[in-house]
């Protein structure tokens, strides 16, 4: 297929294969980087995503510049290049903050918070720029068919084109599209005003004091604990309902195996969340591993106390 035949605006599908490609080349650089430096990313704990982000920013940010042409090695094999809007490449600064906007809400959406954050003004800006970011990043790759621009290209004036082909009148994107994102980001700017009310309850502030004394265990760099109802239906015992309490503690040094030290935690979770010992089961995984961004690695073994067996009744 020659230039004339190509629309000038890339087709969705192309594009998410170009990104596709990108994110296995950052992945495999991720796994060169994890075999070599694995307990520096382990101790990173929550931080590590930032390596990736980090790595991710210059990758696009130059791949998708006048330094290459605007093309990544994906968007190269696809035969797909960033351009303005005279079809010509994009400077590094420019490349770098459109990847920035494009990345920052899913890079946001993986870290871990601590529930003191989520109870502070933090949670709004946040729930800006993760919900609001994301969702309208997505509807505007899917929905706006007329330039393809999501809301990074949106940003800073760009498009994603087929190599070759001559550019061409794309128009502009609809006002229902605008419309629609502004109502988006507004959605999630009020939604944390609902949820609120959530933190001031008395099983949530356990939890809370829970996670913290968790949290200053010797080998723990990071916990979460969360409560679950499990229905079940069989001929033989009918409609059956457990309810659970699950912590998962992430581990600086590779301990999963430790069984006491396990009992230790479903000692701490019982002590500090009273509640946990009306809930059929407490389930207390131990992780250890690392996330990057690009790349993550973890193991990990659960283990189950039922609540009967904590209290000594048979």
């Amino acid at each position: 297929m020659d230039g004339i035949d190509k629309t000038w605006i890339s087709g969705f599908w192309r594009r998410v294969g170009a990104l596709f490609i990108d994110s296995l080349m950052l992945g495999v650089l991720g796994v060169i980087l994890g075999l070599s430096s694995e307990s520096i990313f382990v101790k990173l704990g929550a931080w590590g995503p930032i390596v990736g982000f980090i790595i991710a920013l210059f990758y696009f940010g130059i791949g998708n510049s006048a330094v290459t042409g605007g093309q990544t090695i994906g968007k190269k094999l696809l035969k797909l290049k960033v351009v303005n809007g005279n079809n010509s490449s994009i400077g590094v600064g420019r490349s770098i903050f459109r990847y920035f906007i494009f990345a920052t809400p899913f890079f946001l959406n993986g870290e871990q918070f601590s529930n003191e954050a989520m109870q502070s003004v933090l949670i709004y800006p946040l729930s800006i720029i993760i919900f609001g970011g994301l969702v309208s990043i997505v509807y505007l790759y899917v929905c706006n068919r007329a330039t393809r621009q999501s809301l990074h290209d949106l940003a800073v004036g760009t498009f994603v084109v087929n190599v070759g082909a001559e550019q061409q009148d794309v128009g502009k994107v609809w006002n229902i599209h605008i419309a629609i994102v502004v109502l988006l980001f507004l959605t999630s700017a009020i939604g944390p005003a609902f949820t609120a009310q959530l933190s001031q309850t008395e099983p949530f502030k356990e939890m809370v004091v829970t996670q913290l004394v968790l949290l200053k265990e010797a080998n723990v760099s990071y916990a979460t604990i969360s409560t679950n109802r499990t229905t079940t239906n069989s001929l033989k015992e009918g409609t059956k309902t457990t309810t659970s309490v699950s912590s998962q503690v992430f581990l600086e040094s590779n301990k999963i195996n430790d069984a006491e030290f396990a009992r230790r935690i479903v000692d701490i979770v019982t002590a500090n969340y009273p509640d946990s010992r009306n809930k059929d089961v407490i389930l207390i995984t131990l992780t250890y591993g690392y996330d990057i961004g690009i790349w993550s690695q973890w193991s990990s073994h659960t283990y189950t106390f039922w609540s009967k067996e904590l209290q000594g009744v048979e």
